[in-house]
């Protein structure tokens, strides 16, 4: 299960990215944004890297004017930790892998006041990619984000935007990415602050894995960013299965 999400993730990066293959790496980079997120490197299974796979590695990136960054499930690869750490690189995560299959799924409930949409126009798209940025403190979105989600979308990713009923304000967002050898991750979960701590989080998150399981998936993964998310992917359903590393360069 291990190797088969890994290569559905690394497919998922490779969608609508640049994609370059340095050694035993898969780099994928996002030309319109520089966000550590949106670019990073995934090793071969079994990857035993030496000092100049690792330096080409580093080069990829930096000719890019992105930093060097991995996200892969390290039992896969566990010779490529020691090697980066050894060549300047640091642990900058390590965070749990939750799974969810169709009949874990747990009920969570809209909030009272709140409808989730499926953003259709350009004006909805942009309003749900502000309320992520919000969320995770990064700048406001750009034509390109929109074009890019919007595209996605077009690709079989799926989008949920919460949004206000008596202000018409969006609250929160999030989404599901295509569904690929029965298997979509859940991501992007973002409650703007103003409507944190009203159910909206677990809501996005149970609606997302429902519609990735309406659209063929039969098992749905996340990947928490601290204890509280993983209490909230629990009460939907979701439950421990792996790990996922990420590991950095400053150079």
């Amino acid at each position: 299960m291990s190797r088969r999400l890994q290569e559905y993730m690394l497919a998922s990066a490779k969608n609508g990215r640049e994609v370059v293959r340095t050694g035993p790496f898969t780099v994928t980079i996002t030309g319109h944004d520089p966000n550590v997120y949106l670019n990073y490197a995934v090793p071969d299974p079994g990857a035993d890297p030496s000092a100049a796979d690792i330096e080409a590695l580093v080069t990829a990136f930096t000719t890019r004017g992105r930093t060097p960054r991995l996200e892969y499930l390290p039992k896969l690869a566990p010779a490529v930790e020691p090697a980066l750490l050894a060549a300047g690189f640091a642990v900058a995560d390590r965070l749990p892998l939750m799974e969810c299959g169709p009949s874990d799924a747990t009920d969570q409930p809209v909030p009272p006041g709140f409808e989730l949409v499926t953003p259709k126009t350009d004006a909805e798209i942009e309003a749900m990619l502000a309320a992520q940025h919000e969320a995770f403190g990064e700048e406001p979105p750009t034509p390109a984000h929109v074009a890019a989600t919007r595209a996605k979308a077009e690709s079989g990713q799926l989008q949920l935007l919460a949004r206000e009923l008596a202000t018409g304000e969006t609250a929160g967002g999030g989404i599901a990415a295509a569904v690929r050898d029965g298997i979509s991750e859940v991501a992007g979960i973002a409650v703007r602050p103003a409507y944190e701590r009203r159910g909206l989080g677990a809501a996005l998150t149970l609606h997302l894995t429902r519609a990735a399981f309406a659209a063929g998936a039969t098992l749905a993964f996340l990947t928490p960013a601290g204890d509280a998310q993983e209490r909230v992917y629990a009460r939907v359903g979701y439950r421990r299965a792996d790990a996922v590393l990420f590991l950095s360069h400053s150079a």
